[in-house]
């Protein structure tokens, strides 16, 4: 079939055209907005990303999947600095082969899955105002001693770097192809109504601390922001544990709000779309925590679909960069994941 045509990408991906009007825009509602493509890096930062892209094409460590798009998010997560992107690089393709990250969709498996979600609410559910998914924790209600009589904190572990490949490979294309546009980027929400010290054992501290490594080093920059609500008396101390290991560039992204967060919440997610104990409208026939509600389960958005409207699997709005070593620089295009 007919490959996408010009104005089709330029209409549906940011990182195939300029935006004039984005300079006015902060940073990170910039890139929340457009996706984080060329339009917003400045000479030198388009300069750092050029040598950044032959350098690991040199050293062949470009992956089959890689596009500009993921080589940004390295090179932010590093101030673009090219050394230090290429070796949290390479720390990022030694780890996935330890785990094997690349085939976990599949060989994993998570029988417990909705005994674990009991006892540990967390879970994907729909969009916000900019298309991204959210992200919900309930941890207040984290029991961890029935937790550990049903699984173990190395499959928990395991499950996490599952539901990051089923983020990246499934709904955030699922969610690009909905909102028009290149969505990178989730929304986190996490509730601590009811969290006291007491659930902060040395048992979860310790996979706190290794869950934020995870995401921090192995999967960067996919958080656009993290809404904590609820925040009880003891999160000062509880905050004064958690901060040391999370980056600068997160801890930004971070916004707190105590009991009286629903209107602020309500400015970044629809109504409908956000559960009900959140302040939203939204009551999920089987709840919330395990409907999975989002445009990943809807038919006209999967993958599937696009694949029966292109033979190359085009992704509307999924910025992407053809092919890594065989492109000159900046030459952008709409690609699947």
């Amino acid at each position: 079939m007919a490959s996408i045509a010009a104005d089709q990408i330029s209409k549906l991906c940011p990182c195939s055209s300029r935006v004039d009007d984005i300079l006015d825009r902060s940073g990170e509602e910039r890139l929340a907005r457009t996706g984080g493509g060329p339009q917003d890096l400045t000479l030198s930062q388009e300069e750092a990303l050029n040598r950044f892209r032959s350098l690991l094409v040199e050293h062949n460590l470009v992956r089959k999947r890689d596009t500009d798009c993921d080589l940004l998010r390295f090179l932010r997560a590093r101030s673009f600095d090219v050394a230090k992107a290429k070796a949290m690089y390479e720390a990022m393709l030694d780890w996935r082969m330890q785990v094997g990250a690349d085939t976990i969709r599949e060989t994993f498996d998570f029988p417990e899955r909705n005994l674990v979600k009991d006892l540990y609410p967390h879970f994907h559910h729909k969009t916000d105002k900019l298309g991204r998914p959210l992200y919900i924790e309930k941890l207040g209600q984290l029991q961890v001693d029935e937790l550990m009589k049903i699984t173990t904190m190395d499959r928990m572990m395991m499950e996490h770097i599952q539901e990051w490949e089923i983020l990246i490979e499934w709904k955030f294309p699922a969610c690009s192809r909905k909102a028009g546009k290149t969505i990178s980027q989730s929304l986190a929400i996490l509730d601590l109504k009811g969290v006291t010290m007491k659930h902060m054992s040395k048992q979860v501290r310790h996979f706190i601390q290794n869950i934020s490594k995870v995401d921090q080093d192995y999967y960067p920059e996919f958080l656009g922001k993290m809404f904590i609500v609820n925040a009880p008396m003891a999160f000062k101390a509880i905050w004064t544990v958690i901060k040391p290991w999370l980056d600068k560039r997160t801890q930004k992204k971070i916004e707190v709000h105590g009991s009286n967060f629903a209107p602020k919440l309500l400015e970044l997610v629809d109504k409908q779309n956000l559960p009900e104990f959140l302040g939203g409208s939204c009551r999920c026939p089987q709840g919330c925590e395990y409907s999975d509600a989002g445009p990943w389960n809807e038919a006209r958005y999967h993958i599937s679909a696009l694949a029966e409207e292109q033979d190359d699997g085009a992704s509307f709005g999924d910025c992407r960069h053809r092919n890594v070593k065989d492109k000159g620089p900046m030459q952008w295009s709409c690609l699947d994941t």
